[in-house]
């Protein structure tokens, strides 16, 4: 609240240097998403559709380190930074953010994380146009800090976030309803995965045994049971999907199934930049509400994603060949996109544990005859 006052207080002299940094031609712009690896991969229609409308101009994002390799590949962004949400405490963090951002002599910014820090930062950066999202979960402060934008588009419940995005843009003149994602693989991935799963075309299901936010992970169990039924049922092989942090995890789940000549143990073999070209090997993959299936949605590889406790009209896959998996429960989305939850209020997380072997095993039954 102190830096809100204080920007409002300085406000008459900030506009004024505002006015000596605004230019006619937008050169340089940048983009602000600091969430999780799948909100980066649902946001890429941004950074695409910014390009397509201003082609000549030097496009910059600002991301988590985490998410780095998800766009070093990504020919629509010309220049990274990564900043960790630490970097922005206190005074002395807001203002090394927004000298950061006044350097770039950025024209136009676009905040896809609605939040205090990053209203101060571009003011104080003096970047001439600002704009950002009036989430549909947001306090008191940011209510007061959102007048720092030059526009607010309001996130209506209901409506997808990225529709929400590309309705902001139309205020710099992006006119597109084109919200297709995009994932680039690295240079060198596809040989990787061709060493360790062969050139025969064989018929792999992929499954993710983790998942960062584990109030959405499917139980140990599940896996296996799911894993198994798979392998007695059809003629598909399994290849776990994971991080390095999921290796013993990944090892346990071998050990437990019925069919280990047919599992390709892949967790830990991939790094974020390289995945996609395992996932492209994919007759199916199947996984919660996490990053890697938003990443085979985008690759459209056909997919169950086992909703769990999220809000799908905030964020959802979006392919044809994406079967989405919710039992209905009072408490159910509890977790939105302006509004992650980790732990389960209830202590049950019954929306994940309640999804049968049966639905998941049906479903995925269904697509792989169809490959």
């Amino acid at each position: 609240m102190l830096y809100v006052l204080l920007s409002y207080l300085l406000s008459p002299v900030f506009f004024v240097l505002l006015l000596q940094h605004k230019r006619k031609a937008v050169r340089n712009i940048l983009v602000i998403q600091t969430a999780k690896i799948g909100d980066l991969i649902c946001s890429t229609p941004v950074f695409r559709e910014i390009k397509k409308k201003y082609p000549d101009s030097h496009l910059t994002a600002i991301i988590d380190p985490i998410n780095k390799e998800l766009l070093e590949n990504n020919f629509y962004v010309n220049k990274i930074l990564t900043i960790k949400k630490t970097d922005c405490k206190g005074f002395a963090g807001k203002i090394r953010l927004s000298n950061l951002i006044r350097k770039g002599r950025y024209d136009i910014a676009i905040c896809l994380n609605p939040n205090v820090s990053y209203a101060i930062a571009l003011f104080w950066g003096l970047v001439p146009v600002r704009l950002s999202v009036m989430p549909d979960f947001c306090g008191l402060t940011f209510k007061l800090a959102s007048v720092l934008f030059t526009h607010l588009e309001k996130h209506i419940r209901g409506r997808m976030v990225i529709e929400t995005y590309m309705q902001m843009l139309r205020k710099i003149g992006v006119e597109s309803n084109d919200i297709s994602k995009d994932v680039y693989k690295s240079e060198g991935s596809d040989i990787m995965v061709l060493d360790l799963l062969g050139s025969n075309d064989k018929l792999l299901t992929g499954i993710a045994v983790s998942s960062g936010n584990k109030m959405k992970e499917m139980e140990a169990g599940k896996i296996t049971e799911i894993v198994n039924k798979l392998l007695d049922n059809t003629g598909t092989y399994i290849v776990l999907i994971g991080s390095g942090q999921d290796k013993d995890k990944a090892e346990r789940l071998f050990e437990s199934f019925s069919r280990t000549e047919r599992v390709i143990n892949a967790v830990g073999q991939f790094s974020l930049a390289e995945i996609p070209a395992l996932l492209e090997r994919l007759s199916l993959f199947i996984g919660v509400d996490s990053g890697i299936t938003y990443m085979a949605d985008a690759l459209s590889v056909p997919l169950i994603n086992v909703a769990g406790p999220s809000d799908m009209q905030d964020q959802r896959p979006t392919s044809e060949c994406a079967i989405i998996i919710r039992n209905k429960f009072p408490c159910v989305p509890c977790s939105h996109a302006f509004k992650s939850l980790y732990n389960c209020k209830l202590k049950t997380r019954e929306c994940v544990a309640a999804v049968s072997v049966e639905e998941i095993f049906s479903a995925a039954k269904k697509i792989l005859l169809v490959n």
